[in-house]
């Protein structure tokens, strides 16, 4: 009933109240995409269009030295006026002895002149040949008195790479004055070609080029003059995408080509970009749509916010009068919220056969039924966890034993008097009485150090002492491990490490404590083992084989038997971690938790002391 009744409310109420929401809103949002996108255009519409009228004047000053009237006069008269920038250059109209210092002089003033047009100008200069051919430069700056470095300032504007044929305007990307003394300033170069006009058409050499330094401050005050926002990020780009303005300082004067086309590939961006001028320049503005739409989306907020409030309304109304229908169940639902907690002896009351009835039945026959199931579960997995830890640890046994028999069975063959396979086999005696006892047993560390001295001392009768034990482990009678997870690592050490190099070489044991967990470190100087070879066997830990098959027998079932034990015991977070460098050697470190004898009164304190074995392996 209450189903009923609440999805009544939602299809006539709640459902159309949602979707008439929903469609103002992403009406509102396109519109305002719109509008936005307009305003941006016709914004960055004026910016470029603002750049193109200061360009423009900057054009027309770069034609100055046609119509410059200031020149040299001889006995004939004045020169024509569009000639007189050439005739400085020549250096015609001039005495010999007197030419080099008054053309200078008379450079320096048409520089000046040209400086003084504008107060964005920061510096005017002229490349050119004289009547010989031979290159000359001038550079003036009222701002700085000394010019630098004539070869970065070729570098800065590219002067080797202009088109000494253009007849129009030409712009380098912004750069420092740095060839200039004093404070760098960034600025971009406005250039024209100048060409000797007494030609024939057609025929107009080509004379020099005059560059004009202009102040990135012009620029900046054209966006200044449009009420941005501020969460924008605008560029003013060539068709090379040099940037000669930008909202963020460090990538103007830099090739932006990554960074735009990494922003026309962003969805959740709106990009605005206007054609290129006359000029080659285009303005572009990124906004961030979240940002952008922010005030629209707080709007689309608190419409649903209403609409979710009248839905509880809604729904409170739809409770409310439900639970006078369904008053009935209510007592189901007290009982319902037992079983959740976990109580499963309960036994709802049967009144009558409806429809409350036939639900009070199946609902006592499922309570039941979901009791005995988790027994049988909870038991079930308790029961298989003991049996694979009981079938692992019975693993290892009959393992250690075919190795270490193998081993007084080779010294057997080898040793004619016999001398030693009596101690031999009394020291595998006293390995078999530590391997028999209860299945789950922890054991002092001390213990395990000492089957491995024995397993050491084992061996080292079969290859005459070639091996040396070293172990740091002070309090190791106090600290509680599982048995039988050394000696197969120490195995390991031997016959994959130290067996290859003939035999020969040393084995260290060292127990540490970090952060309340016991770290016992097996470390060996044999040939060691490449990355090929530890991803076997990290391959192995999370596998569900014993072991590593290779052509004629298993190998690493100890090391993977120690690593399942203790992760059984002990969880994901332990077991065993190996690092190892070819020619140098191997360490196998054991993470355990920290289980220490309660009387002890050891707190955890660095593990020292230190025995080693002599040519027998005895410590």
């Amino acid at each position: 009933l209450y189903q009923k009744f609440a999805l009544t409310i939602i299809l006539l109420g709640l459902l159309p109240m949602a979707v008439l929401a929903t469609f103002i809103a992403n009406k509102m949002i396109k519109d305002y995409s719109s509008a936005l996108r307009g305003q941006y255009e016709q914004a960055a519409g004026y910016v470029a269009s603002s750049m193109e009228s200061m360009l423009d004047s900057y054009n027309t000053i770069s034609k100055m030295p046609y119509f410059y009237n200031f020149g040299a006069y001889d006995a004939q008269g004045s020169y024509l006026s569009f000639d007189h920038f050439r005739q400085i250059l020549f250096g015609e109209g001039y005495e010999p002895d007197i030419m080099e210092e008054e053309r200078k002089k008379d450079m320096g003033q048409f520089l000046q002149y040209i400086q003084s047009v504008d107060a964005y100008i920061s510096g005017v200069h002229v490349i050119a040949q004289d009547s010989h051919g031979e290159k000359q430069s001038f550079h003036y700056s009222v701002y700085n008195t000394f010019f630098l470095d004539p070869e970065l300032f070729e570098k800065n504007v590219a002067y080797e790479e202009i088109d000494k044929t253009a007849k129009n305007l030409i712009l380098a990307p912004p750069h420092t004055t740095a060839y200039f003394y004093g404070t760098p300033e960034m600025v971009f170069t406005a250039a024209r070609n100048y060409f000797d006009l007494r030609g024939t058409v057609g025929n107009t050499p080509y004379v020099g080029t005059i560059f004009i330094d202009v102040d990135l401050k012009k620029l900046e005050r054209i966006f200044r003059s449009v009420a941005f926002t501020g969460n924008e990020v605008f560029y003013v780009v060539n068709e090379k995408n040099d940037c000669f303005y930008s909202s963020l300082e460090e990538l103007t004067g830099q090739n932006v080509a990554g960074e735009i086309q990494d922003l026309s590939a962003q969805k959740d961006r709106l990009i605005i970009r206007t054609p290129q001028n006359a000029y080659g320049l285009s303005v572009i503005v990124s906004l961030d749509q979240e940002t952008a739409f922010g005030d629209v989306r707080r709007m689309q907020q608190m419409m649903y916010f209403f609409v979710a409030v009248s839905a509880l309304a809604l729904l409170a109304g739809a409770f409310y009068f439900s639970r006078r229908l369904t008053r009935p169940m209510r007592e189901m639902m007290e009982q319902m919220s037992m079983v959740e907690t976990g109580y499963f002896d309960i036994e709802l009351p049967i009144r009558s056969k409806d429809e409350i009835g036939v639900l009070s039945k199946r609902f006592n026959q499922m309570s039941s039924a979901l009791k005995t199931y988790i027994n049988q579960s909870y038991v079930a997995q308790i029961k298989q966890n003991e049996a694979e830890l009981t079938a692992l640890k019975s693993q290892i046994y009959p393992h250690f034993l075919y190795n270490t028999l193998e081993i007084i069975r080779m010294t057997a063959l080898e040793d004619q008097g016999g001398e030693r396979v009596p101690e031999m086999i009394e020291a595998l005696s006293e390995q078999i009485h530590y391997l028999i006892g209860p299945m789950q047993d922890m054991v002092p560390l001390e213990k395990e150090l000492d089957i491995v001295s024995k397993y050491i001392y084992l061996l080292n009768c079969r290859i005459s002492g070639k091996v040396q034990l070293m172990v740091k482990a002070r309090g190791g009678s106090k600290i509680q491990v599982p048995k039988l997870i050394l000696q197969p690592i120490v195995e390991n050490a031997y016959v994959h490490g130290i067996k290859p190099k003939k035999g020969k070489g040393c084995i260290m044991i060292e127990a540490a404590v970090k952060d309340r967990q016991l770290e016992i470190s097996v470390m060996d100087n044999g040939v060691g083992m490449d990355g090929e070879e530890i991803t076997k066997i990290l391959r192995l830990f999370e596998s569900d084989e014993p072991g590593i098959k290779n052509e004629y027998n298993w190998q690493s079932i100890g090391l993977k038997n120690v690593h399942d034990r203790i992760r059984f015991l002990y969880g994901e977070e332990y077991g065993i971690r190996i690092t190892s460098t070819l020619a140098v050697g191997t360490m196998v470190r054991i993470l355990l938790p920290l289980q220490r004898n309660e009387d002890s009164g050891w707190a955890g304190e660095k593990i020292g002391g230190r025995y080693d074995s002599d040519d027998t392996g005895r410590r």
